[in-house]
């Protein structure tokens, strides 16, 4: 009976554990959630930013071909920043699919079917993404201030002319 006693008492110290470790897990799940949806803002926000730049390149591009006397090293400068749009314009969809699918775990990780081994993978991976999702809208960020910069100086010569 002492046997059963001790077995019972200590399975339940057990079971409280993975319960504590388990909420532990939740919690800093949602702090990842949290992030990723700062993360969101700045890339909904990093996208309108894009298309604005990719709206003043066309135009740019446009004025420069009407333009009979178009300096080539300025309509070379416009095809390269519209091929670097176009680069940054697949890299934010591909992470919007990123952003979304830590949402989608979600369900999953919440429930207790999955692991507290499991929950710690999927941790270490949502912070991973994060931060790759962080610092390529950083460098999103720093191209389309280049782009914009380089453009005004492009808008700029072509005013003086």
């Amino acid at each position: 009976m002492k046997k059963y006693l001790v077995f019972s008492f200590l399975a339940t110290i057990l079971f409280t554990a993975c319960d504590d470790t388990r909420k532990a897990m939740h919690d800093e799940y949602l702090e990842f959630v949290m992030h990723t949806d700062s993360l969101e803002t700045v890339h909904e926000a990093m996208v309108v930013s894009h298309e604005a730049v990719k709206a003043d390149t066309r135009t740019l591009a446009q004025k420069l071909k009407d333009v009979e006397a178009t300096d080539s090293i300025a309509m070379t400068d416009v095809q390269e920043h519209q091929m670097q749009l176009k680069a940054q314009a697949t890299s934010l969809a591909k992470l919007k699919k990123l952003i979304e699918s830590h949402a989608d775990v979600k369900g999953y990780f919440m429930s207790d079917s999955i692991s507290v081994e499991q929950m710690e993978q999927q941790l270490l991976d949502m912070e991973a993404n994060n931060e790759e999702i962080a610092a390529r809208l950083n460098q999103i960020k720093t191209e389309l201030q280049k782009i914009e910069a380089e453009q005004e100086i492009l808008k700029n010569q072509d005013s003086e002319e």
